[in-house]
């Protein structure tokens, strides 16, 4: 996952935010996030799973509380986030428009596939309550300046 998408999640980020002072016990990061967000704290370990899945939070036991576990911020997690945003000022930096540089190439994008319209499964492409004939060329085609046309036939 981007370090981006992870602090994407608000509830992630203050997680994220109130490690970043110190390492706390699960109890109070429930408390502070499910007071803060009016989460259950079911959903704050499911965030608390995640952080930990991707690395951004490491957990080990509290030395006064054996029963209790401590969650504190991995640096790796922050210099990977830390490279993202360098990332981004890097291409800050090459904008178009300021004389700093050019906009770096970026790879070709691939051309969409045409797609053919599909039958509607009716038969008539969706045209379901439209009279047959509802636009017909010959009686709406318009000249140049604005005006109707003759009839073409």
């Amino acid at each position: 996952m981007h370090p981006f998408e992870i602090v994407a999640e608000p509830v992630r980020r203050r997680i994220i935010e109130v490690l970043a002072v110190g390492e706390h016990p699960v109890g109070i990061l429930n408390d502070i996030v499910a007071m803060e967000f009016s989460v259950s704290r079911s959903a704050v370990s499911h965030h608390l799973r995640i952080l930990r899945d991707e690395g951004v939070v490491s957990v080990a036991p509290d030395q006064g509380l054996p029963q209790s576990r401590l969650y504190v911020v991995n640096g790796e997690y922050l210099e990977r986030l830390d490279q993202a945003v360098g990332e981004l000022f890097a291409l800050w930096e090459q904008r178009y428009g300021t004389g700093v540089g050019r906009a770096p190439g970026f790879p070709a994008r691939p051309t969409p596939s045409v797609r053919t319209p599909h039958a509607h499964r009716a038969g008539r492409r969706g045209q379901r309550g439209r009279p047959s004939g509802w636009f017909d060329v010959s009686t709406t085609a318009i000249e140049d300046d604005g005006r109707p046309a003759e009839t073409i036939s």
